[in-house]
C-alpha cells in the first residue's frame, strides 16, 4: 500500500508484542492504527489519574474486537516502538468492555490497517503523571 500496511494476525499471536515487532522491522517513523477480529486473554484498563497508574482487568473468555485503534510512536528514553492502542470488544453475551489494550492473544485473526506517517513521533516521560506522552 502507498500510505500504510495491512496487517494480518494470526491465531496465538501476541497483538502488541507482535505490532511492535513489525513496527521495528519496517521502521515505521509513526502512525495511526484501525483494526477488528477477535481475541482472547485479553489485558485491558483503564488510567486513574488520582493514583497515577493503571487499573487492569484480563478477559480470559473468546472476545470479538468491534474496534482496535491506536498511534505508533517511539520512545526518547530506549529508542524502542511503543504501540498505543484502545480497543472494544464484546463476549458471547454482547457485554462490551473497552480500554487501553496491554496485551491480547489473536484468537482466529486480526486484521489491522496502519496509515505510516512520514515524520518519528517520540513519546517522552511525563513527570508528573509517570506515563510516556507524546512530545511534539
Amino acid at each position: 500500500m502507498e500510505d500504510g500496511f495491512l496487517v494480518k494476525l494470526d491465531k496465538g499471536d501476541e497483538v502488541i508484542s507482535t505490532l511492535t515487532g513489525f513496527v521495528k522491522d519496517q521502521n515505521i517513523p509513526s502512525g495511526f492504527m484501525t483494526g477488528m477480529g477477535s481475541v482472547k486473554n485479553a489485558t485491558i484498563g483503564i488510567f486513574n489519574a488520582r493514583v497515577n497508574q493503571y487499573i487492569t482487568k484480563i478477559y480470559r473468555d473468546e472476545l470479538e474486537v468491534g474496534n482496535l485503534s491506536g498511534n505508533i510512536a517511539w520512545l526518547e528514553d530506549s529508542g524502542e516502538p511503543f504501540i498505543h492502542c484502545h480497543i472494544t470488544v464484546s463476549n458471547e453475551s454482547l457485554e462490551a468492555y473497552t480500554g487501553h489494550l496491554f496485551e491480547a492473544t489473536v484468537l482466529a485473526t486480526m486484521e489491522i490497517y496502519i496509515r505510516v506517517f512520514k515524520e518519528r513521533l517520540y513519546r517522552r516521560v511525563d513527570p508528573e503523571m509517570g506515563n510516556h506522552l507524546w512530545h511534539l
